[in-house]
């Protein structure tokens, strides 16, 4: 499976990521405020708050109908209020373009004032968008500012943040050289960019050795060479970037540019995947489901497959789905694989037995797993055509018969 991605798409936080509060909000809208309008028979929201869960209502999906577009107009009504959270979650709308028309300039204007009003989540947000140069001018140190200021309510993503930071003066150097990178990237000069991804690395910004890494992988701007994305993975996967560790891991897996080793590939998905990378918890969920580098568990399989499909992963959903009943087969990791089983014996591919709580550790591993499979299915067969010959032989000499053929050595 190739985990190929649009590095800039996925720069920011996930939809939950970004506000941290929004199940506590969503839980709160819940339990004291919808049902509270489901009474009154009506959802003829007046109140800001009360506007606020409508929207999120329509926001999440959560109890029935989901229209981002519906979401955003009650959330406007709930920010026209002086709704704080409104605020944020409706800027969070306009920076995606989710429901209405992308503005990161309105974005920026709705964070800073729920910020300004005392909204945690308005001032991470804030902080991010300084950080990432979304909406305004990258400025670390104003970034810096409204993390400050997110932490000291108890924002948890806020405390990560400003952890990041005093990880090292690395950890954010290169951030103006990645910027001018990334402005020429976004136009398609990828020649152009590279210089620059390049001397943010050397100055130990992790999201330019993860875009560097892409560019080599898949030869943008640059040769191809594998082995050189892989390093350039290592390198951004060792300071927890998910999609860094999600694309080594692929590497591993599929051995290009460092040895074919599914245990190493496991072990990057996974710390993907407990990054909540929805990408990261699909790809361990198929090392479940295969036995690659972990012991093969359906379980498993099926728990990872489902947290990928709560977090928007359409794969997720629909091998949860398949695994979930234990008796459809689990599938070839492969076409290849596929090819080989079925090749003009579908009888093998009906037969195939479920490696359950095997490891392996390479595809020639689990090639042999396999062959010896398809070995012994053939011997279960032989040895059945074996015996009819063998009956046939014993009644024609019972019988008097002539010529009677013997049914020749048993197969073993």
């Amino acid at each position: 499976m190739k985990f190929a991605f649009v590095l800039f798409a996925a720069i920011s936080f996930s939809f939950s990521g970004v506000r941290a509060d929004i199940t506590a909000d969503w839980d709160r809208c819940e339990r004291e405020v919808l049902p509270r309008l489901k009474q009154s028979g009506s959802k003829e929201a007046s109140s800001p708050e009360e506007q606020y869960c409508v929207g999120l209502e329509y926001a999440t999906g959560r109890l029935g109908e989901r229209d981002l577009a519906k979401a955003s107009q009650w959330l406007e009504k709930a920010a026209r209020g002086n709704f704080a959270p409104a605020k944020t979650v409706l800027g969070y709308h306009y920076e995606k373009g989710y429901g209405v028309q992308r503005d990161p300039q309105r974005a920026i204007a709705l964070y800073r004032e729920a910020a300004t009003a005392g909204n945690a989540d308005g001032a991470f947000n804030l902080g991010r968008a300084y950080q990432d140069g979304t909406g305004v001018e990258a400025n670390q140190e104003e970034a810096m500012k409204w993390f400050r200021v997110a932490a000291a309510q108890g924002n948890a993503l806020a405390k990560k943040a400003i952890s990041d930071f005093s990880e090292g003066a690395t950890f954010r150097g290169g951030q103006d050289e990645f910027e001018q990178g990334k402005k020429l990237y976004l136009a398609k000069d990828y020649a152009g960019a590279a210089p620059l991804f390049m001397r943010a690395a050397v100055l130990g910004n992790p999201m330019a050795e993860l875009q560097l890494g892409y560019q080599n992988e898949f030869g943008e701007g640059m040769p191809e060479n594998f082995t050189e994305a892989a390093r350039r993975y290592a390198a951004a996967a060792e300071h927890g970037n998910a999609i860094a560790q999600r694309n080594l891991g692929s590497l591993y897996e599929n051995g290009k540019g460092v040895p074919e080793d599914w245990v190493q590939a496991a072990r990057w998905y996974r710390a993907s995947a407990e990054q909540a990378d929805p990408k990261g918890e699909l790809a361990l969920g198929r090392c479940y489901e295969f036995g690659m580098g972990v012991p093969q568990n359906r379980s498993q399989a099926v728990a990872w497959f489902q947290k990928a499909g709560a977090g928007g992963n359409a794969q997720g959903l629909y091998f949860a789905r398949h695994l979930s009943d234990p008796t459809n087969f689990i599938g070839f990791r492969s076409e290849e694989e596929q090819a080989y089983v079925i090749a003009n014996k579908l009888r093998f591919g009906l037969l195939f037995k479920e490696p359950v709580g095997e490891l392996f550790r390479n595809s020639a591993a689990r090639n042999a797993y396999i062959s010896q499979m398809r070995h012994d299915v053939d011997l279960e067969e032989a040895r059945t055509m074996w015996g009819i010959r063998k009956t046939e032989y014993e009644d024609c000499v019972r019988n008097g018969g002539s010529p009677c053929v013997g049914p020749g050595p048993e197969p073993h």
